[in-house]
């Protein structure tokens, strides 16, 4: 059994827990209430008479536990400036101490301080309360108060304003909401139902090699908050969002969402063969608003186009094995079901929406813009998609884009984000792509599309990239990753198979489930900024730099120099003699 040398008695006092060592009813020294000898543990000494206290006899002394915890002195909230000391008062049934906290009569016991006196209820009552204001929460490395008057604070746990109770800590001026200190340490949150969230105290430093998107709010997530997350599916939502009743997921349409936007374009489109036809039909849109529709419907069995010297004749439906590149868009002809032009002595071929695509065009972000023709062996710049053509393209002083982006609609749906995505001018401050998440330093796009009211930007040739594409390093489709979490039960990094470095899970990348093999989008195929250049022109010669042999246009994959600059040419477009190994840049050779 337990001891307590207690100020009041002189002796040391036995605890007693609930144990039947009591004959009679008895009454606690301190508060005179009676002690139930089955329930109560109690204080009793058992000191007699003869064995020397200087009282008659210390055998009828019981004090509740409760009682003996009570300190002897107290700083009460109503009077700070006079601390109280528990003192015993004469003792005498018939006579009652009226408590000046609640009014109340006690008998022996209370708490003192000048004429001010509070009985032994109303001190227990506010220790208990002070007990509960302290707050030790793992959050943080203070004992914090609690603040019972609700008012407006940012709190440092979730980072918002809120009218709430709150605690803070005296040592730091740490603020937090009570709601935020309430919450629990696992989650299971409506908006990722696949696996219970963890409640972290600032984003794990795992993490902390790329920002993250809240998976709700689709906001970036501060490292220093309080965030939960799931490490699984790369997860992760701010406190507050997590438990939020409205619906926010980016992937999924809100209520403010346009029965309107079922007319959109739809991005991504499910491959490449899609992605054709989607760039054939705003390119055929485009043909059609500035000119007599019956003008496009007809198919006339000849056609002279501004682009081309010589008249072009309706081509012939070959078997579907050949492949033909269209000339104005550089993009492949189907032969089964596609209407197109071409002149057999030059080896040019066009889509018939190509063939008529207007010479004059006004474009919303460039203004009037004129079509020309560079020669096929030149190549330019396209300003929507950054992406190198040598075929059609319009042009200004300020703008120059190929026929394609110079098309596209200016509004457009796309399962990247819940609002449709505006054709926007490229922002003068650095907006980091959301698929790349990537800024162009030295270069900027004209334009990307956006949704200015969430800060969501893409470009262009993120918006153009299929759900679906082929590698020859793996049997299976790989699908383009628009969400961390689309990837389940993923809790190791994303590894890009072509260049070895890591990926980041919120950037658009592309994956195998099956392999477990991921490709940055960029990495998918090394040779993307090429893909609107038609190769395969030959005899190209020059007066100014004469060769023996007429030339062919090119993509070299090898190692080798060119004759001119000196400068390596792998990887790029090229004038090849393949009987002399002769290779030069396209930009030098004119």
């Amino acid at each position: 059994m337990g001891e307590l040398k207690h100020f009041f008695h002189e002796h040391k006092l036995i605890l007693n827990e609930a144990e039947s060592v009591v004959s009679k009813d008895v009454d606690c020294a301190m508060c005179r209430q009676p002690i139930n000898k089955l329930i109560d543990a109690f204080y009793t000494c058992n000191t007699t008479a003869t064995d020397g206290c200087s009282s008659s006899n210390c055998a009828g002394f019981f004090l509740h536990k409760t009682c003996s915890e009570l300190p002897s002195t107290f700083t009460h909230p109503m009077i700070p400036q006079h601390p109280l000391s528990l003192i015993a008062r004469p003792y005498r049934k018939q006579l009652l101490y009226p408590c000046n906290a609640c009014g109340g009569l006690s008998q022996g016991f209370m708490y003192v301080s000048e004429n001010r006196f509070f009985c032994l209820k109303c001190v227990a009552s506010q220790l208990k309360f002070l007990e509960d204001r302290i707050l030790r929460h793992q959050g943080h490395k203070h004992p914090l108060t609690l603040v019972q008057t609700a008012a407006l604070l940012l709190c440092h746990a979730c980072n918002t304003t809120a009218i709430d109770l709150s605690y803070i800590c005296t040592i730091c001026s740490f603020w937090m909401h009570k709601s935020c200190a309430d919450a629990p340490i696992t989650y299971q949150c409506k908006y990722h139902n696949q696996h219970t969230l963890i409640l972290a105290y600032s984003l794990p430093q795992e993490y902390r090699k790329f920002y993250w998107n809240c998976g709700v709010c689709s906001k970036i997530i501060n490292p220093v908050y309080w965030v939960y997350y799931c490490a699984n599916c790369r997860f992760f939502a701010h406190l507050k969002c997590a438990a939020s009743s409205s619906v926010m997921l980016s992937e999924s349409n809100d209520d403010e969402a346009d029965s309107g936007e079922s007319k959109l374009m739809q991005f991504p489109a499910h491959d490449k063969e899609s992605l054709y036809k989607m760039m054939q039909q705003c390119i055929m849109k485009a043909t059609n608003a500035l000119h007599n529709s019956a003008t496009t419907t007809e198919t006339s069995p000849h056609i002279d186009c501004w682009g081309h010297e010589h008249q072009l004749e309706l081509g012939n439906k070959l078997e579907d094995t050949e492949l033909l590149i269209c000339n104005g868009c550089t993009k492949p002809i189907s032969l089964v079901n596609e209407i197109f032009y071409e002149c057999n002595s030059c080896n040019y071929f066009l889509h018939r929406s190509c063939a008529q695509f207007p010479k004059r065009i006004e474009h919303h972000l460039a203004g009037n813009l004129v079509a020309n023709k560079l020669k096929e062996f030149s190549i330019f710049k396209c300003g929507g998609c950054l992406i190198l053509s040598n075929g059609i393209f319009m042009f200004n002083e300020t703008a120059k884009f190929d026929i394609g982006c110079a098309s596209l609609p200016r509004t457009i749906k796309h399962k990247g984000h819940r609002h449709p995505l505006n054709q926007l001018k490229y922002p003068d401050d650095d907006n980091f792509c959301k698929a790349c998440w990537s800024v162009t330093a030295d270069e900027k796009e004209i334009m990307m599309y956006g949704c200015e009211k969430c800060g969501f930007y893409i470009h262009t040739r993120c918006a153009l990239r299929p759900h679906l594409v082929k590698h020859r390093w793996d049997p299976h489709p790989l699908y383009l990753i628009l969400f961390p979490k689309n990837v389940a039960d993923h809790p190791h990094e994303f590894d890009c198979e072509f260049c070895s470095e890591q990926i980041n899970p919120n950037a658009w990348f592309y994956h195998c489930n099956a392999c477990d093999l991921s490709f940055h989008g960029s990495c998918i195929d090394p040779y993307y900024r090429l893909s609107n250049v038609k190769f395969g022109a030959t005899n190209i010669s020059s007066e100014a730099l004469p060769h023996q042999h007429g030339l062919t246009m090119i993509l070299n994959k090898k190692k080798q120099r060119c004759k001119i600059c000196g400068e390596d040419v792998a990887g790029l477009p090229v004038l090849e003699c393949s009987p002399c190994k002769y290779v030069v840049h396209t930009h030098c050779f004119f």
